[in-house]
């Protein structure tokens, strides 16, 4: 057993850091053990955080030299901090799936969920102003075109800017990426936009979909997707 005592200090120096260090993430891997161990395990380390999360926004509600102590028992998995995003994980693997891929559950700042590692956000990527999808394999960016409300004119070409593979430390080789329909090229060009679904971090996936009023007379959609996990894009058209 692993006791941890957590004590949080509010002060000119960590007021900053423990405002954004309110974004702890309850992270359940798969797989290890039976499923009802796990689930035990997970829900003792559940209301863990939870109490930890309201100590947390109690400190920084009090001010300047307001401290609590936490006692925290780690009895499996790894707890760690990510000074990147000052976020707080527990990362626990059960050899039985004991909750839904794709799906998460927030309690006040906690996150519980499986397989969340994908973030999504806005950034630059060769020079464009782009949304980017990222897991620990993949970075994937796509060029910011127009938007619901300013649909502007563009070419299916214009969308996939690039993507770094990780593992290889190497931007993949594509000039560019092209989408028609039966082949003719008046379907890849029109007016649209593309859009982002869901901006953040530590999501079970991130898409980005670009809408299309082709020249072609059809109106379709692209949709990309990274899987938390995957070395790969998923691309499918609606």
């Amino acid at each position: 057993m692993s006791r941890k005592g957590i004590t949080m200090v509010s002060s000119v120096l960590f007021l900053a850091f423990l405002i954004a260090a309110t974004g702890i993430v309850y992270y359940a891997g798969v797989p290890s053990l039976q499923r009802i161990q796990c689930l035990a395990t997970m829900e003792k380390m559940k209301s863990s955080f939870v109490q930890l999360d309201k100590i947390t926004r109690n400190v920084v509600e009090g001010g300047k030299g307001t401290k609590r102590t936490f006692d925290l028992n780690i009895d499996d998995g790894k707890l760690y901090v990510v000074g990147d995003n000052d976020t707080i994980y527990w990362e626990y693997e059960c050899p039985v799936q004991v909750t839904s891929p794709r799906t998460a559950q927030t309690i006040g700042n906690v996150i519980f969920g499986s397989n969340m590692e994908v973030f999504a956000y806005q950034g630059m990527c060769a020079g464009q102003n782009s949304y980017i999808l990222e897991n620990s394999h993949i970075k994937a960016c796509f060029k910011i075109i127009g938007s619901p409300s300013n649909k502007v004119s563009y070419n299916t070409t214009e969308i996939f800017l690039y993507m770094y593979q990780k593992d290889l430390d190497s931007v993949l080789p594509l000039e560019y990426l092209e989408v028609t329909l039966d082949n003719d090229d008046t379907s890849k060009t029109g007016t649209g936009y593309t859009t982002l679904e869901r901006e953040g971090t530590n999501l079970p996936y991130g898409r980005v979909t670009a809408y299309m009023e082709s020249d072609y007379g059809v109106t379709y959609q692209i949709h990309f997707e990274l899987e938390t996990g995957g070395d790969f894009l998923v691309i499918r058209g609606e």
